[in-house]
């Protein structure tokens, strides 16, 4: 049985490191339909797209297989930093910084599923859940590891435009906000995952209070519901 799951898993692998069968297999998957979300971007070589929260790297594989362009990806996560130096080992255009994306510079708790079995940390299939947030309902306060912390300040100082700001960070996206609505002229569009919109309920305040900001604002439509 393990036999068979390995030679599965060798398999998929192998047959998923090409971009012919990504976008002939992978991108048609129902798990990863929010990806055509992307597909009315227009980008080229020259522009630049950021992951925060990259996890996996889907979303980044798919950016540089439609488009080529320059993706830069911040992750925390351990176990899916070192599936994406894997994955990315060759790619000269795709930049990995093992850091989570916050309001300041430091170092802080980073939160588990609760379901992570034997605290194993490097559990990839609860990997999208972790968060910088105590609050989530379905992390445990007593499952963290402390990582370094990249104020999006920097993010912004680093470059002068940003073509796509695409943010998943688990709640988290409410402390940097104030940030990017600040800079928001610097960048085209931003697509982010609002936690409290239809899931997390706790965080529905955050979600009312920039929905109601950003509908107000002249810049709107750079704000992608994601």
């Amino acid at each position: 049985m393990q036999l068979l799951k390995f030679y599965i898993f060798f398999i998929k692998e192998f047959i998923f490191s090409f971009a012919f069968f990504r976008k002939l297999i992978l991108y048609k998957i129902k798990r990863y339909s929010k990806l055509s979300a992307f597909k009315r971007l227009k980008l080229n070589t020259e522009s630049i797209f950021i992951d925060l929260g990259g996890n996996n790297g889907v979303v980044s594989q798919y950016i540089s297989d439609k488009f080529n362009c320059n993706v830069h990806i911040y992750e925390p996560h351990k176990g899916c930093f070192k599936v994406l130096k894997e994955k990315f080992n060759n790619n000269k255009k795709i930049k990995l910084y093992n850091s989570a994306i916050s309001n300041n510079n430091n170092y802080k708790k980073f939160y588990f599923h609760s379901m992570i079995k034997d605290n194993n940390f490097y559990d990839l299939s609860l990997s999208e859940s972790a968060s910088l947030e105590s609050k989530k309902i379905n992390i445990s306060r007593k499952k963290f590891k402390i990582v370094k912390c990249t104020s999006i300040n920097n993010v912004f100082k680093k470059f002068k435009h940003i073509d796509v700001l695409k943010i998943d960070i688990e709640g988290h996206e409410y402390k940097i906000l104030p940030t990017i609505y600040k800079n928001i002229k610097k960048v085209d569009y931003v697509f982010i995952e609002f936690h409290g919109r239809s899931h997390h309920q706790n965080f529905k305040k955050n979600y009312n209070y920039w929905k109601k900001k950003i509908n107000k604002s002249l810049y709107k439509k750079k704000f992608i519901n994601w």
